[in-house]
C-alpha cells in the first residue's frame, strides 16, 4: 500500500492552519496542535523541515511563530511532499544513490518505467494543488487526527 509518512500529513496540515492566514500575524505551534490533535514535539520536527525547505518562517518571542514563506497560491501539495518527504519516487530502485544522478538502480529493472511513469503522475497530481486550493476547503472538509 502507498501512503504518506505521518510527518507528510502533519505537514500538510501545518500548511493549511498557516495558508488560511496569509499575511495575518503568525501561528503558533500549539493553535495548530490544538485544531488538529497534533503533538507539539512532532509538529516542531515537522515545521522545522518545512522551514528548512523554504516553505515557512518563524518569529520567535511573545508574538512568534510561523507563517508560510510565500503566498499560499505559490506553494503546492508537491513542494510540501518533497521537502517533508523528499523526492517522489514510487521504488527504491529510482532514488538515485548518493545524489548522483549517473547512478541509478533501475537500469535492468523490468517495471522502473512503469513506476517512473506512475510516479511522475503522482507528482503531477501533487504539483496540480496549491495551499490556496487547501485553505479554501470548508474546516470540516479537513479531518482532525493522523488523516
Amino acid at each position: 500500500m502507498l501512503k504518506m509518512s505521518t510527518r507528510g500529513l502533519y505537514g500538510i496540515k501545518a500548511l493549511y492552519e498557516l495558508a488560511r492566514r496569509p499575511g495575518e500575524e503568525p501561528v503558533t505551534i500549539r493553535e495548530i496542535s490544538e485544531r488538529h490533535g497534533l503533538p507539539v514535539p512532532f509538529l516542531e520536527q515537522v515545521l522545522n523541515r518545512l522551514k528548512r525547505g523554504g516553505l515557512v518562517e518563524s518569529r520567535r518571542g511573545t508574538n512568534g511563530g510561523y507563517r508560510l514563506s510565500r503566498a499560499p497560491e505559490d506553494i503546492t501539495l508537491g513542494d510540501a511532499v518533497r521537502a517533508l518527504e523528499g523526492p517522489i519516487a514510487l521504488c527504491d530502485c529510482l532514488q538515485r544513490e548518493g545524489g548522483n544522478p549517473k547512478s541509478n538502480r533501475a537500469e535492468g529493472c523490468v517495471t522502473s518505467e512503469i513506476y517512473r511513469r506512475l510516479g511522475h503522475e503522482v507528482e503531477r497530481a501533487f504539483d496540480s494543488v496549491t495551499l490556496r486550493d487547501l485553505a479554501a476547503r470548508e474546516p470540516g472538509d479537513v479531518p482532525t487526527g493522523k488523516c
